[in-house]
């Protein structure tokens, strides 16, 4: 017997074809062969982009080189004739694209294969920011191939044939990154496949991971307003106010439905339809996240969208008491600039020109000097002092008695301040320079 570091060395640089046999034939090799180093050096030599996409994002927990699932993989990702490397655009090589998808579908019933598959799929088909611009060219040249090569309908079909709650995640998260690319997205839509993944995620109820990437895939869908009508149709927003309610789930495994009921909002029929359903969902909420923050700027996003230009919503929130929970939620976070944000923009919004009644003028007084009191603190926060500031406008062209106030409490220089740090040629943010222009309180 070598030593063992020899072996691993020898057992590293063999094919995975002669390899896993080998582990077959006695304990002691199937024992070393577990080795994660031996199987990272192999992936490395044999599929170096797969491998290298692995090394760049963090992989789930049950992603390991040396499981079960990854072995059999590129166990018959070697067995697999490789597609020739032919010319491809930009010069980059598409075999582990075609190789890994032929595996894929070849492989359809094993749960060992689509369980690695699902990971090599979205991995090729994500980049994380911190990477350079050659490499996000590259991935995006692999999203398209993969689609071209049937990921799609190999991940959707992944939904119906496992009750592998982990492979059915994996799955959903691969065609959350597929989706970015437009001709994805129509083939997704093309299939019927939105219903799918609403089904597998009704299906698995109580899987926070199922939940997590079947909202990231909606929400990833949704980027184009047309999908998003098909998902509100696909009955979405009843499937993410079911999933706030699962008592199983921890507050911050919340903010995934209430991420993409924040998309579907965008839509006004959602809006209109499910409105008061959402208001409640908000109102049962806002208490526990008085205790955590993350789910605290997720549904104070979530409360601004459902109000936002509906006057029946915004009643109705009225009633449930949010201008309360606002006041609560900023004395509470003062310290968190985007907390404060996103807090100040919901009572803006249920403000909103209700001039003709007497208590919502108290607590437009109230919410001013809160938004004053904020830029005093947050003078670095670029956000805190821009949207402050545009509120501030707001007010004082609304009515010279806030406008009064608002001179008073030193606002006007305030929002000078705010214009001039943010006077350079911010090419970054076009929507802040559009609406800079329009923010003054003049004398």
């Amino acid at each position: 017997m070598l030593p063992p570091e020899l072996l691993e060395k020898v057992m590293s640089r063999m094919s995975p074809v002669n390899l896993v046999p080998m582990m077959l034939s006695c304990s002691i090799l199937n024992a070393l062969a577990h080795n994660e180093r031996i199987w990272d050096k192999i992936y490395k030599r044999v599929m170096p982009q797969t491998h290298k996409a692995l090394h760049l994002a963090p992989n789930p927990d049950y992603w390991k080189f040396k499981n079960a699932s990854s072995i059999k993989f590129i166990f018959e990702y070697c067995r697999h004739a490789h597609a020739a490397k032919s010319a491809e655009p930009h010069g980059t090589n598409l075999t582990e694209v075609h190789t890994s998808m032929a595996v894929m579908k070849r492989c359809a019933s094993s749960l060992l294969v689509q369980r690695a598959s699902v990971y090599v799929v979205r991995r090729l088909a994500y980049y994380p920011q911190v990477c350079d611009k050659k490499y996000r060219e590259r991935i995006e040249i692999f999203r398209g191939a993969l689609g071209q090569e049937g990921a799609i309908e190999a991940a959707v079909g992944i939904l119906s044939r496992f009750e592998d709650s982990d492979v059915v995640a994996g799955a959903l998260c691969a065609i959350g990154n597929l989706v970015i690319d437009s001709d994805n997205s129509q083939r997704l839509s093309e299939m019927r496949a939105i219903e799918a993944i609403i089904f597998a995620m009704r299906s698995h109820a109580a899987s926070f991971a199922v939940l997590d990437y079947g909202c990231f895939a909606l929400c990833n869908l949704g980027d184009e307003y047309k999908y998003k009508e098909l998902i509100c149709k696909a009955e979405a927003p009843v499937m993410a106010l079911e999933a706030v309610k699962v008592p199983s789930f921890r507050p911050e495994e919340l903010t995934p439905p209430l991420d993409l009921l924040s998309v579907l909002c965008q839509v006004q029929e959602c809006k209109t339809e499910y409105g008061r359903r959402i208001v409640d969902a908000v109102d049962e909420i806002l208490p526990l996240a008085m205790a955590h923050s993350k789910l605290m700027a997720h549904t104070l996003t979530l409360a601004v969208l459902v109000c936002e230009n509906l006057e029946d919503n915004r009643n109705y929130a009225v009633e449930k008491s949010f201008i309360e929970r606002m006041f609560d939620a900023m004395a509470k976070f003062h310290g968190e600039p985007l907390i404060l944000v996103k807090a100040s923009l919901v009572l803006f919004t249920l403000f909103w020109r209700n001039n003709d009644r007497p208590l919502m003028n108290t607590h437009r007084h109230r919410l001013i000097r809160s938004i004053v009191l904020a830029m005093k603190e947050h003078k670095a926060d670029v956000s805190l002092q821009r949207t402050s500031a545009a509120m501030l406008s707001d007010f004082a062209h609304s009515d010279s008695a806030l406008k009064r106030l608002i001179v008073d409490l030193g606002g006007k220089d305030l929002v000078r301040h705010a214009l001039a740090a943010a006077s350079g040629d911010d090419e970054s943010d076009p929507e802040w320079n559009a609406l800079a222009a329009f923010i003054s309180i003049d004398d």
